[in-house]
Formats: C-alpha cells, structure tokens, sequence
C-alpha cells in the first residue's frame, strides 16, 4: 500500500508538471471567459489615475504627443532629415514603440506587485497580466488620436492599406500578451532580471528604425532585416502612412507572434501553479 502511494504522488506530480493540449487550454481559458474582469480592471486603473482632472486620460495623449514631437525635432535636426516626412514616421513609430517597451516593462513587476492579491483571492494569475496590457493598450488608442492632427500639420498620402491596421495591431497586442506573460513569470521567479530587461530594451528602441531610417545608417537594411522589433513596427507604422507591406514582413511578424503565443502557453501551463509561492 506505501509503495502505491508513493506511486500515485509521482504519477500526480508529474501529472502537474507536465504540458498538454488539454491542460493548455484549461489554464488559458480564463482569458476569454473572463476577459470583462480585466477589461473592468485596466479601465478602472485608467479612470481612477485621472480621476478629478480637466482634461482626465486625454492628459496621455498630451504628454506623450509632446514628447515625442520634441524628441522627434531634435532627432531630425542632427540627422538632417526633412521634417515634413521624418516627423509623422518618427511620431508613429515611437507610439508603438512606447505600448510595447511599457508591456514588457511593466510586466517586470505585475506578478510582484500583485503578489498579496494572488495569495489572497482565487483569480486567475494571467487576468494580472491582461490587466495591465490592455491598460497600455488603452494608452496606446488615446495616443493614436493624436495622428489626425499630425496628418493636417504634416500631410501625407492615405489610402485602403490604412485598412490592415488593423491586422498590425492585433499582432502587437498578442506579442504584447505573449511577452508579458513571459517576462512577468521569469521575474517573479528571478528578481535581478527586470533590470535586464531594461537594458535590452533601451538597446533594441536604439537599433530599431524609429529615430532613424534605413537609408540614413550604414548597414541600416541589415539591422532591420536581424531585428523582430521592426517588423512589428512595419506591419503596424506601414498600413498608417500608407506605405506598401513586404509579405515578407507580414510572414515574420506572423511567426514571431505565433512563436510567442506558443512559448508563452508553454511557460505559464508549465508554472502557474508555483507563482503563489514565487510571488
């Protein structure tokens, strides 16, 4: 009888730690069944941020529309480039920019910060997360309205490609999900990696085409063609300014999403239930 307990415990625990298609969709399910909870909870943290205020979220697209202009005046001075064209790009790509880098910022600390409600109430660990990105991207939304008013500032050519938008941000926010869910799980686990994860991203805004073009670097298609970061802000930027989308863009950021989605399914089935004692 000892011997068939023991058996059963091995049996359970490697029950637990192993990863099936089954327990996968178990695990994630709450993402979608759940999904009002989070969506409740980014709005609230938006409102409640800007509560009492005059121009309440609206303050998000002002102070990021300003900083960006200054940032995207002065990068265009030293590089010499034609504002009327380097600034709308600039403007565009550093607003994706800034929704992915806070994701993945963020996430550094969402399961630490949440470590108290974690123990406390029977949530779902991965609504923490989905909070916190669809919080940026609301963020990201109310910034996208400030490129109306850069398009009758500084023109440029619109067409029906602004239609697969769409599809651009859709990537986004699923890579968004996916590396959060990734990074947040590692921190908890490993506390000295968030400023890691700073310092990469601070590299990758540098060696991405957002302050400069291709054309304007030595060796600036080769960066581009290394860097999985561009062709997110590609399949997203493109379709705004109406410039053609390669396939091939589409076809890598496609697997690169896919990729993540798969890596982070994995991670987070694999070790959600030792989050408690991690956080």
């Amino acid at each position: 009888m000892e011997s068939l307990t023991e058996a059963q415990v091995t049996r359970s625990s490697a029950s637990r730690r192993s990863v099936s298609w089954a327990r996968c969709r178990e695990e994630l399910l709450p993402v979608f069944t759940r999904s009002e909870t989070w969506r409740a909870l980014a709005a609230g943290d938006i409102r409640s941020k800007y509560r009492r205020t005059v121009l309440g979220p609206w303050w998000i697209t002002a102070t990021n529309g300003i900083t960006a202009l200054i940032m995207g005046l002065v990068s265009g001075g030293f590089l010499g480039a034609e504002i009327r064209t380097y600034l709308p790009n600039f403007m565009v790509s550093v607003t994706i920019w800034n929704f992915i880098s806070s994701c993945l910022n963020e996430s550094c600390f969402t399961l630490i910060s949440a470590g108290g409600m974690i123990k406390a109430v029977n949530m779902p660990i991965i609504i923490h997360v989905m909070r916190m990105v669809h919080r940026n991207f609301i963020i990201l939304l109310h910034n996208m309205a400030i490129f109306p008013v850069l398009w009758l500032i500084f023109p440029w050519h619109v067409s029906l490609r602004l239609i697969f938008l769409v599809l651009g941000l859709a990537a986004i926010y699923l890579f968004a999900v996916a590396g959060s869910v990734i990074v947040s799980m590692i921190c908890v686990r490993f506390r000295d990696v968030p400023p890691i994860v700073g310092s990469v991203l601070q590299v990758l805004f540098f060696i991405s085409p957002i302050i400069w073009e291709p054309s304007q670097v030595r060796g600036g298609a080769l960066v581009v063609a290394l860097n999985p970061i561009a062709y997110l802000l590609a399949v997203t930027r493109d379709p705004i300014m109406s410039n053609p989308v390669p396939v091939v863009d589409w076809i890598v950021a496609g697997g690169l999403v896919a990729a993540a989605l798969a890596l982070a399914a994995f991670i987070y089935t694999r070790y959600r239930a030792r989050i408690v004692f991690w956080a």
